[in-house]
């Protein structure tokens, strides 16, 4: 009985920890109209596919949550 206890209680840890705690919502995609880039060139219109960037603190030390970037 205790084996199986402890059987038990090591499967519900491993499934613990394969759970994704950082769930965040999908960032899809953005249009982004033609441009001038940094170098002063041509930017063709196209699709920017957005990703997720985690909590994270700016040059100033300000705690900037979770976002599509």
């Amino acid at each position: 009985m205790k084996l199986l206890f402890f059987a038990f209680c090591l499967a519900v840890l491993s499934f613990l920890a394969t759970v994704n705690v950082s769930a965040h919502p999908y960032c899809g995609r953005v249009w982004v109209p033609g441009h001038y880039g940094w170098h002063h060139r041509w930017v063709p219109p196209h699709w920017h596919h957005r990703h997720w960037v985690p909590g994270h603190r700016n040059s100033y030390g300000e705690w900037i949550p979770g976002h599509c970037r």
